[in-house]
């Protein structure tokens, strides 16, 4: 299983808690797959489960039993044929199938602070994809010329700004930025993806590191990325759920030492204390810090 499919895997099993959240993240599912519209609406993928989840909502919303249609080699459409279906699913998110204008985001579906996390979770499952943080950074969203500046705007309320290029005729909005691609993630609520995807990045970036200082050991570097990975984790952790600033002075110290030199050995992190540590003092308040938050 691609990394990608593992996240959007994660994604669908996400459950919302508020009504609000859960229209936002259905209209963010079916504005941005291939077509919504009066005229036409349906859904292109190699997702089965995004397939499933499609026509889950657009039966739920037209009240109607609709068909997904998987091709020999693997691929899903799910289709509203009945325009007056279509019509009702436009009508559960404001819309009449009148409008003149082209595809646009109605804001009105985003009505809380609450619902951007579930909107966008439901347009990276229709359009997004996610590159194997081994391989290389990068998240991309396949989205029409008329919602690519609304989209923009989205992701601009939790401050994001992609980058973005033309290909064929939608437009691509993507991230090549480790951080930006660790906050969607969490504004999406892949919880399990972020730890994930933070561990890959450190190991990545306490590898380069090493690759670069030829005096490390490299009988202990298995065993010294392994524990970095896991001190860092939990740090990035305590941060994402607001914690880290509650910590007592001695352990947010060491903290950000550890964050700024990920290859610092403890021995090196004790000694760059004021006043300095022993080694096994550094490492029973690295031990701390993972303690809290697990």
């Amino acid at each position: 299983m691609s990394f990608s499919s593992k996240i959007k895997d994660e994604l669908l099993n996400k459950q919302n808690i508020e009504p609000c959240c859960s229209l936002a993240e259905m209209y963010g599912l079916l504005l941005f797959s291939k077509a919504f519209s009066k005229r036409e609406m349906f859904l292109n993928t190699e997702n089965e489960s995004i397939a499933l989840k499609y026509q889950q909502v657009t039966e739920r919303l037209s009240g109607q039993k609709i068909d997904v249609i998987k091709s020999p080699s693997g691929k899903c459409k799910v289709s509203v044929d009945n325009e007056r279906d279509r019509v009702r699913i436009l009508e559960a998110f404001g819309l009449s199938g009148q409008e003149r204008s082209r595809r646009r985001i109605n804001w009105s579906n985003i009505s809380n602070d609450c619902c951007f996390g579930s909107f966008l979770r439901g347009v990276f499952l229709a359009c997004g994809t996610l590159n194997d943080p081994e391989k290389s950074y990068h998240l991309e969203l396949s989205v029409p010329y008329s919602l690519k500046n609304d989209l923009i705007r989205i992701l601009e309320e939790v401050d994001l700004k992609p980058k973005e290029i033309k290909r064929n005729n939608n437009f691509l909005l993507y991230f090549k930025d480790s951080e930006e691609i660790l906050t969607l993630l969490t504004v999406m609520g892949a919880n399990d993806a972020v730890l994930e995807y933070m561990g890959v990045k450190i190991y990545k970036d306490i590898r380069n590191n090493v690759n670069r200082r030829t005096n490390f050991e490299s009988a202990n570097f298995d065993r010294t990325v392994n524990a970095a990975i896991r001190q860092q984790q939990a740090i990035e952790k305590l941060k994402k759920e607001g914690k880290f600033n509650t910590l007592p002075t001695e352990l947010k110290e060491i903290a950000v030492l550890r964050l700024e030199n990920p290859d610092m050995s403890l021995k090196q992190i004790g000694e760059a204390l004021n006043p300095p540590l022993s080694r096994s003092g550094v490492n029973h308040r690295l031990q701390k810090i993972i303690d809290l938050a697990e």
